[in-house]
């Protein structure tokens, strides 16, 4: 099974419609999803996006993408990853490492989510992600 990541920069894209990187995003995520990919996202990268959405565009907006989460959740297209403690000693360590690079903490959970499940892509235009070793993968 095919299975890609998904960064706070994809669900925002998804969601907004005036972002300009929306079409780009809803292209891609229409093929991921015909392709039979399933997304992996955390409850970390989650956070993030509801923030996001909320301080740019309305509460509902953010209330609408967490119930149109879920739903996706539910029907297997997208795997929920919860940081736990193993995880965010991963992240640390990489946090820690990196000190010349300006990773946000949710970055270094991310990627330590994607080396344990051994992802390679990322859906994101966050270009911190190649650094680590990841492909980008923002366009279908």
């Amino acid at each position: 099974m095919n299975k890609i990541f998904v960064d706070t920069w994809a669900w925002y894209a998804l969601t907004d419609a005036a972002d300009t990187d929306h079409a780009l995003a809803q292209s891609a995520n229409e093929k991921w999803l015909d392709d039979g990919y399933t997304f992996i996202t955390t409850n970390f990268v989650v956070d993030e996006a509801i923030t996001l959405i909320r301080y740019n565009l309305h509460h509902q907006a953010a209330v609408q993408f967490w119930t149109i989460l879920l739903n996706l959740i539910d029907a297997g297209l997208v795997e929920l990853v919860r940081i736990d403690e193993t995880l965010e000693s991963a992240a640390w360590e990489i946090f820690e490492k990196y000190d010349d690079q300006k990773f946000s903490f949710t970055d270094c959970t991310s990627f330590a989510v994607m080396r344990a499940l051994d992802l390679s892509h990322a859906f994101t235009g966050d270009r911190h992600f190649e650094i680590l070793g990841f492909r980008v993968a923002h366009g279908a």
